[in-house]
């Protein structure tokens, strides 16, 4: 019987363990992560403009990333559109956020079906039916989706729109409710001041750039994406003009998205200062 040589010997036994490990190894990046989840929350269909180009982001590299609204959207009347306000409004909205999505590469829009510019009524009392629903409807997601992040408005709600404020604060309510297993993160977008020209087309709020410390990198191809899923709401722009704010927010951004983050302080304290 042939000997074989001892070193041989050993570069096979290397071989078929390299052979085998191939088969047991389980790498801990691309696919086989556990799967990471993002939660938009916004109030109107077309909101998620502001942040289009982060979702594409994450869709692309393999985050399941939805999108809630809380509105329908139907009294958002355009002079262009020629689409009174109601129903018919509300339903065309809804099948261009749901165009919007596919756009972006994420999964299809959760929609909520408020009414949009909430009336208010005698005071506030109006308003406490649908706010009601509306963190019903937040609780469930969150329960449900189990979000590794959470996106929604901050204080300003960039135009300053009351939808935009009464949805971010309903959505940070129910993040600080409770020590959920997850979400991990809320976040608030926001344009650092002093980044968009005055007197432009949208006039939007800005927060100081000390606040932003989550700074999120976006390329050409989420831009593009984002644009694509802009030219989705006919109903609330012509192309000219999602051709003009997406060269503004690009212009502004370079390249960048830029979040406050909602993070509890460690440890307790027993002062303010």
């Amino acid at each position: 019987m042939m000997r074989i040589p001892q070193p041989l010997r050993l570069l096979v036994t290397v071989a078929v363990a390299l052979w085998a490990l191939q088969w047991t190894w389980t790498p801990t990046t691309g696919q086989s992560r556990s799967p990471r989840t993002l939660l938009a929350v916004f109030a109107h269909p077309d909101d998620e403009a502001t942040v289009s180009p982060v979702l594409a982001r994450y869709a692309a590299e393999g985050v399941s990333v939805y999108l809630a609204v809380a509105t329908d959207g139907r009294l958002g009347a355009a002079l262009h559109s020629g689409i009174p306000a109601g129903d018919e409004l509300a339903t065309i909205r809804s099948q261009e956020t749901k165009c919007a999505a596919e756009k972006l590469g994420i999964q299809p829009p959760i929609l909520l079906g408020l009414h949009d510019q909430m009336k208010m009524g005698e005071g506030l009392a109006g308003l406490q039916g649908q706010l009601r629903l509306l963190k019903e409807e937040v609780t469930r997601l969150f329960s449900t989706l189990k979000p590794d992040v959470v996106i929604t408005w901050g204080a300003s709600g960039w135009t300053g729109h009351p939808d935009h404020r009464l949805v971010g604060a309903v959505v940070t309510e129910v993040f600080e409710s409770q020590a959920w297993e997850k979400p991990a993160r809320l976040y608030y977008p926001a344009l650092p001041t002093g980044s968009v020209p005055s007197g432009g087309p949208m006039q939007l709020a800005t927060v100081d750039g000390q606040y932003l410390t989550v700074r999120v990198a976006v390329s050409e191809a989420d831009y593009e994406k984002a644009r694509s899923s802009w030219l989705c709401h006919k109903s609330q722009y012509t192309p000219q003009q999602v051709d003009e704010m997406h060269r503004l927010i690009k212009g502004s951004l370079k390249g960048t998205a830029y979040f406050r983050p909602l993070a509890a302080e460690q440890g307790r304290r027993t002062s303010l200062f």
